[in-house]
């Protein structure tokens, strides 16, 4: 391990970065979280713009994943054909419902 990571940490011997997706993820659901009890509005009691938090936090989880999936050595090339095809998926499942 690093001399300053801890287990599942960047820069850890095992599964680096595991840690922070795990991070991110939280971040990403408090958002989310924020915007279903306010019923979709995007202004936040705080002042912030739930908006923008949430490009921030899916930003920083994009991150994370990528950063994972490099360090842990994971075919990218079949993490990437799954995730087109659950994205087809979901874009199915919208026009289907609309």
């Amino acid at each position: 391990m690093g001399k300053n990571a801890g287990p599942y940490s960047i820069g850890s011997e095992s599964w680096p970065g595991a840690s922070r997706i795990i991070e991110e993820c939280g971040e990403l659901l408090q958002v989310l979280g924020k915007l279903i009890g306010s019923g979709g509005s995007t202004a936040h009691w705080d002042g912030t713009d739930l908006g923008e938090r949430l490009a921030d936090e899916i930003s920083d989880t994009r991150a994370a994943l990528d950063y994972f999936i490099s360090a842990n050595n994971l075919p990218a090339d079949v993490i990437d054909e799954r995730t087109a095809r659950k994205r087809a998926q979901y874009e199915k499942w919208h026009e289907a419902n609309q």
